[in-house]
């Protein structure tokens, strides 16, 4: 998923990174809801607002909040429609060397470019910089070379016109000042080592790596009541014993291959699984969140998925320890699958 980091004169590739950042505290940080009232009133994909938090207020166009109803992120991109999205930082007054764009969800296919510009003004007529980003999900994150104080920071997303809308979703933007830097944390796992629903539940607490497809293992207690039939999906519970009570939801799951369920008794109670998707928190339901898939099931899996988990394994990305993408020719202290290893 991640893309090489690269460097010209004009603008700086965005590093796009299958991890997520912790640790180096942000020096602003935008999300969502925010804490002023503006948003409140938005409900389409043509609206221009503001988002505040604190004394620090960002320009937004284009994405829509859904008047805040159960969304923690905004979303742009129209079915029909060719359109361009903006969010533009206020003045910060120190420089920013690290900006991390986290977007939970992309139809990639329907969008054009994702760039940031830095700029000394607020209409960002006078650019001093431009940085590409490719395009992904995850955390995005871009390294401005030519940041000053008080410089505008502007996030640009233009998409094609959509088979729906919201095509791309976006829950926080974190800016960090010259001297520091977000450091890596990787919850990325296997098949062989899927977490259980334990760990699961640990992991989305921290609130870390969660931008992260990952292998969670459980034992099926309440099984879903209905086939999702536009979907072909199956919401249901897992537990480390099969029992209620400490459950973890698979919400909106898929088969094998990421292929539709054709039957309700396809998953059944007392069936153990392994399943691949985004770990989240909705309200206070701990959830694998729509789209998972099927890895396993009482230990069965198909030839194609066995062929695609442990490709994943061998081919997954490697990283040195500034989080930047490395090849095989690197030599020093690496992360590959969220372990460090020496590449030699």
């Amino acid at each position: 998923m991640n893309k090489i980091l690269r460097y010209s004169l004009s603008l700086v590739l965005a590093f796009v990174a299958s991890v997520t950042f912790a640790g180096t505290t942000p020096y602003k940080v935008l999300t969502f809801p925010d804490e002023g009232t503006k948003g409140n009133a938005v409900s389409s994909y043509t609206a221009t607002w503001e988002a505040t938090i604190g004394e620090d207020i960002w320009t937004i166009v284009n994405f829509n909040t859904n008047k805040w109803n159960n969304w923690k992120y905004i979303r742009c991109g129209r079915r029909n429609v060719a359109s361009v999205a903006s969010i533009t930082s206020p003045a910060i007054d120190q420089p920013i060397s690290n900006i991390v764009l986290t977007i939970d969800n992309i139809t990639k296919s329907s969008i054009n470019s994702i760039k940031l510009q830095v700029a000394t003004d607020a209409e960002c007529n006078n650019v001093t910089e431009e940085i590409p980003a490719t395009i992904e999900d995850g955390d995005l994150i871009f390294k401005p070379t030519k940041s000053a104080a008080n410089n505008y920071y502007k996030f640009i997303f233009d998409c094609q016109a959509g088979s729906k809308n919201g095509l791309i979703q976006v829950s926080k933007i974190a800016y960090y000042k010259v001297g520091d830097a977000p450091v890596i944390v990787d919850i990325t796992n296997t098949a062989e080592t899927a977490y259980t629903i334990a760990k699961a539940k640990e992991l989305i607490d921290a609130g870390k790596g969660l931008s992260e497809n990952v292998y969670v293992k459980g034992t099926v207690s309440p099984a879903s009541k209905e086939l999702n039939a536009t979907f072909g999906s199956l919401s249901y519970y897992i537990s480390d014993d099969g029992t209620t009570g400490n459950e973890l939801q698979v919400y909106g799951g898929l088969s094998f291959k990421g292929e539709k369920f054709t039957s309700v008794d396809d998953i059944k109670v007392g069936d153990v699984v392994v399943v691949y998707g985004k770990l989240k928190k909705y309200n206070t339901t701990y959830e694998l969140d729509k789209d998972n898939i099927l890895i396993s099931l009482n230990g069965k899996t198909t030839g194609i998925t066995n062929i695609t988990t442990d490709e994943a394994a061998k081919n997954a990305p490697v990283y040195n320890l500034a989080g930047q993408k490395v090849t095989k020719a690197y030599k020093g202290v690496v992360i590959k699958n969220g372990k460090k290893m020496i590449q030699k």
